[in-house]
């Protein structure tokens, strides 16, 4: 997360609210390791990842004095959402979410799939590093889905709403996404041994 605490926070925020450009650049400082983290979830190439972050946090500071305090985290969160937004405006502009992934070319990986006993298994040896490249070489609308709804806990009501598709979709794409990113796990693991 962030290091940035109660009073810290409402200072910040203060502080970016009249200008202060030391301020932006603390929390800046603060949070960019994190959203860049967020970012790369949905945008895979670096230099989109840089415009992405870039305008996320010119939308924050600019936009600043619209935000509330919900306690603790309150801004680490509302900056989060606006990156994640960000990223999805991304992807619409360059028509990279694709929410209808030929499911042709997508069975026969799903087909082998293993049980979840058998993911659990491999799941549960595989380096963190190893996992998200794995989520970002997953179609752009099978990981934004996937992002969305395992990652940030937005339930397919919302991710629908969000993306223009339909409840029934968003939760046809994450199980679909979920069971290629299963299957994709447990070969790189198979791979290790």
């Amino acid at each position: 997360m962030s290091n940035i605490e109660g009073a810290d926070e409402k200072r910040l925020v203060r502080d970016i609210i009249k200008g202060n450009r030391g301020a932006m650049q603390e929390l800046y400082s603060l949070t960019v390791r994190n959203m860049t983290a967020v970012c790369s979830r949905y945008v895979v190439d670096q230099n989109d990842v840089k415009d992405v972050l870039q305008e996320s946090y010119l939308k924050a500071f600019s936009s600043m004095g619209t935000f509330t305090s919900h306690g603790e985290g309150s801004l680490h969160a509302w900056l989060r959402r606006i990156v994640v937004n960000e990223s999805l405006l991304l992807l619409r502009r360059k028509k990279m979410l694709n929410m209808l992934v030929n499911i042709d070319n997508v069975e026969d990986e799903l087909e082998d799939a293993a049980d979840d006993v058998k993911l659990k298994d491999y799941a549960s040896t595989i380096d963190i590093q190893d996992l998200m490249t794995l989520v970002q070489q997953l179609p752009a609308g099978y990981r934004t889905i996937f992002n969305l709804f395992a990652i940030e806990k937005l339930p397919h009501s919302k991710i629908a709403s969000m993306l223009g598709i339909s409840e029934g979709t968003s939760a046809s794409q994450y199980h679909r996404a979920r069971k290629l990113l299963a299957k994709r796990i447990i070969d790189h693991q198979k791979k290790k041994l």
